[in-house]
């Protein structure tokens, strides 16, 4: 009995024991985690790759139950969430303290931005792009509970990034051009963010120099990369020596579009013509762009092109005087892989020169060119070798069987999408002067002339009369 019994206390103590360490086994119970509050940014334009910085600006002191506000932002931001801050101040306030951020993520090519675990606080947030220029953004993540206690807001706060305005882009495909060429152009641009805006406008500007308006039938325009009908350039206005044309995009920032084509891209490509002069310019902006007192528009995207010419010198063959002009010889010239002729239209104004012709054009368009003043001056011409055939020699002188070959250099690619002015060694290249000499002709002895014909009439009078008297003694003989 005893025995059993000292088995009973044994299992009780044992039984007590492993009761008591339950606790010291058991999993901890789960710390109940702080409240923490995410800002969702999106209308990133879809262009590239944006910056996304947020600081903070004011902070729940939980034991005060105040917004403690740091120092550069106390004097432009309101901590009563019933009133609206000076944003203009707040962002002027934050550019001349140049804080240190919080946090950073970036927007790929138009992707959301989403930040989490964060306190209950205020934050400035700028969105930089190498394109788009974006408003300054607040957000609040703090709220009051029913007795008035400042606390986190764990409703997600989202906010649209605002381009306010945006660098645009343009391209051509040549910078080496002849007249009467067509070149591609490409011009590249973002749909700003027009949201509770009135009297909203979205439109772009081509400025051409120089060149032909927009071909009709060319003029593509794609937004998000979705093909876009019923937009086209207008007539123009002229701006001096320019054009300015203009593409109405509005419809896309309208308010029953509801900002669905923000931050998209825009690309509208067109073809236009070179119709000559010393190049052609061509600028693009739109109704986002800066502009200055006169309200031409701050630092467009500008590309230029240029022709080349060919300047052919007529001197005689020697060395006595190598640099003896000859006047009123003709060529024709072609290029060095096709010899038929090519086209051009003379200057009525000026000896010698000619503009190039792409097509032919009855009672306007000449073949032959002439050098009057011992020179010819050929303009608008493009990259390649060309070749001047001698039709016509100056008088006394012999036509050069050889022609005269000259190359204006291949640096389209080079010139292409260039907005600067051409260098001296860049300028040679495709202006190109060259010269022909003709040799002249031998004048040899003239072996009649006036003396000649006395002695033969002289002659031909003696015969005569000898030939009388033969006759005449014939007769008397008989």
């Amino acid at each position: 009995m005893k025995k059993f019994k000292k088995i009973i206390a044994t299992a009780i103590s044992a039984v007590m024991m492993m009761a008591m360490s339950v606790t010291a086994f058991a999993a901890e119970s789960p710390v109940a985690q702080a409240a923490k509050a995410t800002i969702k940014i999106t209308n990133f334009s879809d262009r590239e790759d944006t910056l996304v910085n947020i600081y903070k600006i004011a902070t729940i002191n939980t034991e005060k139950n105040t917004i403690d506000v740091v120092d550069w932002a106390k004097a432009s931001y309101n901590d009563k969430l019933d009133n609206e801050f000076d944003a203009t101040a707040l962002t002027e306030a934050f550019e001349k303290a140049a804080p240190a951020a919080t946090a950073t993520k970036t927007s790929t090519k138009g992707s959301d931005v989403v930040f989490n675990d964060l306190e209950g606080a205020a934050y400035l947030i700028t969105a930089t792009g190498e394109s788009v220029k974006y408003n300054t953004m607040v957000a609040v993540t703090y709220t009051h509970d029913a007795n008035g206690v400042y606390v986190v807001d764990t409703k997600a706060v989202e906010l649209k990034a605002k381009g306010s305005s945006n660098t645009m882009v343009k391209t051509e495909d040549d910078g080496l051009v002849r007249i009467g060429q067509e070149i591609n152009f490409t011009l590249t641009s973002t749909v700003p963010y027009m949201a509770n805006k009135k009297n909203v406008e979205y439109k772009i500007f081509d400025k051409e120099t120089n060149l032909s308006a927009p071909i009709a039938e060319s003029v593509k325009v794609t937004v998000g990369g979705e093909e876009m009908t019923g937009f086209s350039f207008d007539a123009g206005v002229k701006k001096g020596e320019a054009t300015l044309y203009t593409m109405d995009l509005s419809s896309l920032v309208a308010a029953n579009q509801k900002d669905q084509y923000a931050g998209k891209t825009v690309v509208i490509t067109y073809k236009a013509t070179f119709v000559g002069g010393d190049n052609y310019i061509n600028q693009t902006y739109d109704s986002t762009y800066d502009v200055d007192k006169n309200g031409d528009p701050i630092n467009p995207p500008t590309v230029k092109g240029w022709p080349g010419s060919l300047a052919l010198h007529k001197y005689e063959e020697g060395e006595n005087d190598p640099t003896k002009v000859l006047k009123g010889a003709e060529f024709e010239l072609s290029r060095k892989d096709d010899n038929k002729s090519l086209n051009f239209i003379k200057d009525e104004n000026k000896a010698g020169v000619y503009y190039y012709s792409e097509q032919a054009i009855e009672g306007k368009t000449v073949t032959t060119l002439v050098a009057t003043e011992g020179y010819i001056l050929v303009k608008g011409l493009d990259e390649g070798t060309y070749h001047f055939t001698e039709t016509k020699a100056p008088e006394g002188y012999a036509i050069n069987p050889a022609g005269k070959d000259i190359t204006i250099a291949q640096i389209s690619e080079q010139l292409t999408n260039r907005n600067d002015e051409l260098t001296k060694a860049e300028y040679d290249s495709i202006n190109v002067s060259d010269c022909i000499r003709d040799t002249k002709l031998i004048s040899l002895p003239f072996t009649g002339g006036m003396g000649t014909t006395i002695f033969t009439v002289l002659g031909v009078l003696v015969m005569a009369i000898a030939a009388a008297l033969y006759f005449s003694m014939k007769k008397k003989a008989i």
